[in-house]
C-alpha cells in the first residue's frame, strides 16, 4: 500500500536522518533550553532569546566566625544569551517529484531518488550548520594543546586535552572528541587497541563514529575550523599594572597591528588556580580573543575569556598581570591551522526553532530531538512551477567555554 506522506514530511525525514547521522558536534552539545523558545507565559511568546544562568563559586572560610569577620560575599552568579539569530536554508525543485513519493517507501525508485537527488542537497544543508557551530565553539574555548602546524601523531596530545577539562573540573560524561581525517590516518594504527566498545549502540550507526578512548566518545570530523592569526604575536605586553576582567590593555604595537578571535595567548606569572579552591596550578592561564582588534596606536584593549579574576568568587588565576608582563601568543604571525575539538556535553548550547509556513505553501514543521526546521513548498502561477525549500533557524552559545579543550594541527 502506498503511503500517505506529503513531499514535506519525506524531506523532513531525510533532513532528520542525515542530521542524526553526520553531525556529531550538534548531536554531543546540550539542546534543552530549546523548549524555552517554546513557552508563552501568560499567552506571549518568549522571544528570540533566553538567558543561561551559571553558577558562582564563592570563597570558604577558616574558623567559627561569619565570614572569617569580614563581609559576606555577594553570590555571582553569570549568565550568557541564547540567541535565535541565524538562518540557513536550501531549496529544490520537487515539481516531478510527487510520484516518487507516493511510491512505497520500499520501492527501489523512491530509495535511488532520496540517495542520489535528495540526500545530497540535504548534507550540504546539515555540514553548513554543522560546520558554523564548531568554529563558534572553537573561537570561544581558550584550551589549547599541540603545535599549530604539526598533525597530532600520539595520544599522549590528546590526554594533554583531556587534562585541561579535569583541571576546569568539568564533568567527567558525556565528553566527545573530534578529529581530522589526516588525524584519524596518524593515530590509527597506535590507537586502534585503545578504542573501547560503545554500550550506546544508537552511536554506532553515526558516519562519523570511531569508538571510545580516553573518557570521550571519538568522530572524525570534516568540518573543523581553521584559524588564523593576526599579524602581532611578539613584543606585546601589559599596559598598566592591577588589570581584571573581560579585557587587558597591551602595548609594544604599531598602528594596524592585528589580533584575531580565537587566538591564544598566556602572560607571565599569571597561573591556572583551581576552580573550587584557588590554589595555584603550576600553568599558566590560557586566555582566548573574543574578538577581532586592530590597534590605533601603541596600545588597544583586547576581549578576552576568561576573565582576568585573581579573587574569589569565581577566581580564574592567582595574580593581577604585572606591568610589562610579556604575552605569549600560540603559533607565528599569520598562520592558519586546523582545530580538533573535544568537548564536555554542557559547555556549549544550541536552540533550534522551526520558521512558519507562509500563506499560500504547503508545509511541515519538523520537530524531533531537539532540532526544528520547516519544509514548505510554493508555486509560481506564472510559470506554472513550484519549488520546496528547507530553513532552520537557530542560536548558539558558549555557556562554559573552559570545559572544552582545542588540539591544534
Amino acid at each position: 500500500m502506498a503511503n500517505t506522506f506529503s513531499t514535506q514530511q519525506i524531506f523532513a525525514a531525510e533532513v532528520a536522518a542525515i542530521i542524526e547521522e553526520s553531525c556529531p558536534f550538534l548531536m554531543g552539545i546540550n539542546r534543552a533550553r530549546e523548549k524555552e523558545f517554546a513557552k508563552a507565559p501568560n499567552g506571549f511568546k518568549i522571544g528570540n532569546s533566553v538567558k543561561v544562568m551559571i553558577p558562582g563559586i564563592g570563597p570558604v572560610y577558616d574558623g567559627v566566625v561569619l565570614a572569617g569577620g569580614g563581609a559576606v560575599a555577594d553570590w555571582q552568579e553569570k549568565q550568557v544569551d541564547l540567541s535565535i539569530d541565524t538562518q540557513k536554508h536550501t531549496a529544490v525543485n520537487v515539481t516531478a517529484d510527487e510520484a516518487v513519493f507516493k511510491l512505497d517507501a520500499t520501492d527501489p525508485r523512491r530509495k535511488d531518488y532520496r540517495e542520489r537527488v535528495m540526500k545530497p542537497q540535504m548534507s550540504s544543508l546539515c555540514a553548513t550548520i554543522e560546520a558554523d557551530l564548531i568554529r563558534r565553539a572553537v573561537l570561544a574555548t581558550p584550551n589549547l594543546v599541540g603545535t599549530p602546524g604539526t598533525v597530532p601523531s600520539t595520544m599522549k596530545i590528546f590526554t594533554q586535552a583531556r587534562g585541561k577539562l579535569q583541571k576546569a573540573l568539568a564533568p567527567a560524561s558525556p565528553r566527545d572528541q573530534l578529529i581530522s581525517t589526516d588525524v584519524n590516518a596518524e593515530l590509527i594504527d597506535s590507537s586502534k587497541q585503545l578504542f573501547n566498545p560503545q554500550a550506546d549502540i544508537s552511536k554506532m550507526y553515526r558516519e562519523s563514529y570511531i569508538g571510545r578512548a580516553n573518557q570521550a566518545d571519538w568522530h572524525e570530523c570534516v568540518n573543523l575550523p581553521t584559524l588564523t592569526n593576526g599579524n602581532k604575536v611578539t613584543g606585546v605586553t601589559v599596559s598598566g599594572a592591577s588589570q581584571t576582567g573581560t579585557s587587558l590593555l597591551v602595548g609594544g604595537l604599531a598602528a594596524a597591528d592585528t589580533f584575531k578571535k580565537g587566538q591564544i595567548f598566556t602572560i607571565a606569572g599569571v597561573y591556572q588556580t583551581h576552580p573550587l579552591t584557588g590554589d595555584i596550578y603550576p600553568d599558566l592561564q590560557q586566555f582566548v580573543v573574543t574578538a577581532d582588534v586592530t590597534s590605533a596606536g601603541t596600545t588597544v584593549s583586547i576581549p578576552i575569556y576568561p576573565a582576568i579574576t585573581p579573587a574569589m568568587p569565581n577566581k580564574t588565576v592567582n595574580a593581577s598581570p604585572a606591568n610589562s608582563a610579556a604575552l605569549t601568543f600560540v603559533g607565528a604571525a599569520g598562520l592558519s591551522y586546523i582545530n580538533n575539538l573535544l568537548f564536555q556535553r554542557d559547555a556549549f548550547t544550541a536552540a533550534f526553532t522551526a520558521p512558519p509556513v507562509v500563506a499560500g505553501s504547503e508545509g511541515y514543521q519538523f520537530d524531533d530531538n531537539g532540532i526544528r526546521f520547516t519544509v514548505q513548498t510554493g508555486g509560481d502561477f506564472s510559470n506554472l512551477s513550484s519549488a520546496t525549500r528547507i530553513d532552520a533557524w537557530y542560536g548558539f552559545a558558549a555557556v562554559r567555554g573552559i570545559h572544552a579543550a582545542r588540539i591544534a594541527q
